[in-house]
């Protein structure tokens, strides 16, 4: 009973600990860490070509990472190219999509109409009305916010900046002292610890976050490329939000899919309305397929704890929760298992 309280005292003490990492440290060395993530990546081939060619660590490297941020810069420039040309062309129509959906809200109260009795003309008033308050809302606070935080999104793009110069600096200075600062870090007892802790989390919290970003990107490209054979305008745009909303928990691509579908299929276009309920069958029997396949048995971990995992992160940590939630899990029971080498993964 009392190793009962004091395993329960442990985790208690582990999730505020990491709790309070998560949340205040991370943010503080988060370029740090992702700088020493890109030296994990570019070490190996930066030590080829200083066996091969005889180059040191920091202008291979340093080289590398150059070329890598450039092809990640043309990439992001093309999409994002891309998308902003669809998001102008949307606000272009936007008055005419307005139009639509009017009809659309005029045609559904004359059928409910004919089917209860009730006036479709109230329920067309009740309907506007409420339109109204929701488009008041998002302008009082929207708007205001704006101009108001305007020279604060400002500030930020430099915040931003400067964490990418420190984070570049450290890439170079990780490159040319990397050997040296593994030995002085392994004479600390400490550090073997955190090692271990790190390696399972990348061997278990790394497999999941792959896992989900694959699922998430291979989703993203079927909704993408099927709005375009369907020769929807905003095939990119609307098939990135779906890929998006399919990585949250109880969301997934149906909360937009099928009521677009039924919207379709009431105004006429049962072919459309079809072809996208095909493109939602299609995106849930890719991820329900994929997840046994790219997770399996690696992490030892229900399906249904890491959905609470992320559900409390979000709740916890907001939108960065989605990742933050299940690494934390993970974390806290690494760290739990460090702490009891007597106890195993279920």
């Amino acid at each position: 009973m009392q190793k009962n309280w004091v395993n329960g005292i442990k985790i208690v003490g582990i999730a505020a600990a990491v709790y309070l990492g998560m949340k205040y440290v991370l943010p503080a060395v988060i370029p740090f860490f992702i700088a020493w993530l890109l030296v994990k990546l570019v070490l190996p081939a930066a030590d080829f070509f200083y066996r091969k060619y005889h180059l040191s660590r920091v202008l291979s490297g340093g080289f590398l990472l150059m070329l890598l941020l450039g092809v990640l810069a043309v990439l992001i420039y093309i999409l994002g190219s891309q998308l902003w040309r669809q998001i102008c062309n949307l606000a272009a129509n936007l008055d005419g999509y307005a139009l639509q959906t009017e009809q659309f809200v005029s045609d559904c109260c004359r059928m409910v109409e004919e089917k209860t009795g009730i006036h479709a003309q109230q329920m067309e008033q009740f309907v506007y009305q409420n339109f109204q308050v929701l488009e008041e809302s998002v302008k009082s606070y929207s708007v205001p916010g704006m101009l108001k935080n305007s020279l604060s999104y400002m500030m930020g793009f430099f915040r931003w900046l400067g964490v990418f110069l420190v984070m570049f600096i450290s890439v170079v200075l990780l490159l040319k002292d990397y050997d040296e600062i593994r030995r002085r870090l392994n004479e600390y007892p400490f550090f073997e610890q955190t090692s271990r802790i790190l390696k399972a989390m990348q061997n278990l919290g790394g497999a999941w976050l792959k896992a989900q970003i694959t699922i998430i990107l291979i989703v993203m490209t079927v909704c993408v490329a099927g709005l375009w054979l369907l020769r929807y305008p905003y095939a990119l745009l609307m098939g990135i939000l779906i890929g998006l909303l399919d990585a949250l928990p109880f969301i997934g691509t149906g909360t937009v899919l099928v009521p677009w579908a039924l919207y379709l299929v009431f105004t006429g276009q049962a072919a459309y309305g079809i072809c996208l309920g095909v493109l939602f069958l299609a995106t849930n029997m890719l991820r329900e397929y994929l997840e046994p396949k790219l997770i399996g048995d690696k992490i030892g971990v229900y399906p249904i704890v890491m959905v609470i995992t992320v559900y409390l992160g979000l709740r916890i940590y907001g939108i960065s929760g989605v990742i933050l939630g299940p690494v934390s899990y993970l974390l806290i029971e690494e760290i739990y298992r460090e702490m009891n080498p007597s106890s195993s993964r279920e």
